[in-house]
C-alpha cells in the first residue's frame, strides 16, 4: 500500500501522514512510496486510535447543533483582502506562488495539498495560469461562482479526483474519451503522473499507456 492510499483510507492528506510517520522514525519521502506492513500497522494502531474519537464526537455534536438551527439564507459573499481562501494543488509536482508583498510564499508539496491564500494575493493571480490553467483549484464555492468567467468548466476534470493516479482507475474507454477532450495542461498532468507511477513500479495498464502515446505524442511504453 502506498502513502496516498493509506492517507485516503484515514481521511487525511498524504502530507499529514508523511509528517506523522517521520515523527515516529519512518523514512518517507513521497506520497507514492510503498509502506511496509510495520508502518501500516503502526499507523492504524496509533494515528487512527488517537484521532478518531474526538473527531467522531465533534461530528455528532455538530450534527445535533445544526439540526436545531434554522438554515441560513444564501447571500452574495464579499471578501476582505486578508481573508484566507483554501486552494488545493492539482499539479503533480511542487508548486509555489508569491504574494503581492513579495515576502509571502505559498507552497504545495503534492497534488491534493491545501494552502490558504489571502484574497488579495488570489486577486493578483486571478488571470494567471495559477487560476486559469489551473495549477490549483479554489475551494470556496462562493468565490468559484463569482469567478466562473475565468474558471469556465475547468474544474470538471478534477471532480472526485483526490490524487492524479485516480485518472488511471478509469476504464480504458472512459480514459480515452477524457484524453481526447482534455486541454493541453491536463495532458501534461496525465503524462507526468504516468511516468511517476512507472518509476514507482505502479504500472498503468498497457492500453492506457498506448492511449497516452498515440494521442499525446509520447513514447512512455519504452520505459516499461
Amino acid at each position: 500500500m502506498k502513502v496516498y492510499e493509506l492517507a485516503k483510507e484515514l481521511g487525511i492528506t498524504p502530507k499529514e501522514l508523511i509528517s506523522f510517520l517521520r515523527e515516529n522514525g519512518y523514512k518517507v519521502s513521497s506520497h507514492m512510496q510503498k509502506l511496509d506492513d510495520d508502518a501500516i500497522d503502526f499507523t492504524n494502531n496509533n494515528f487512527v486510535k488517537v484521532n478518531n474519537t474526538p473527531t467522531d464526537n465533534k461530528a455528532v455534536t455538530t450534527s445535533e447543533n445544526e439540526s436545531a438551527k434554522p438554515q441560513p439564507v444564501k447571500i452574495h459573499k464579499t471578501f476582505n483582502p486578508n481573508d484566507e481562501i483554501p486552494c488545493k494543488s492539482v499539479t503533480p509536482w511542487k508548486l509555489t506562488a508569491v504574494g503581492v508583498d513579495k515576502n509571502t510564499v505559498y507552497h504545495w508539496e503534492y497534488f491534493g495539498d491545501i494552502e490558504y491564500i489571502k484574497y488579495r494575493d488570489l486577486q493578483a493571480l486571478r488571470r494567471t495560469e495559477y487560476v486559469t490553467k489551473p495549477s490549483f483549484i479554489i475551494m470556496d464555492e462562493d468565490l468559484v461562482e463569482q469567478w466562473k468567467r475565468e474558471l469556465g468548466d475547468r474544474y470538471k476534470y478534477f471532480k472526485s479526483i483526490d490524487y492524479p493516479e485516480e485518472y488511471f482507475d478509469m476504464d480504458d474507454d472512459e480514459f480515452k474519451d477524457m484524453i481526447k477532450s482534455a486541454p493541453e495542461w491536463l495532458g501534461e498532468i496525465v503524462k507526468v503522473t504516468a511516468m511517476t507511477m512507472i518509476r514507482a513500479e505502479n504500472y498503468p495498464s498497457i492500453e492506457k499507456i498506448k492511449t497516452i502515446d498515440d494521442m499525446l505524442g509520447t513514447c512512455i511504453k519504452e520505459f516499461i
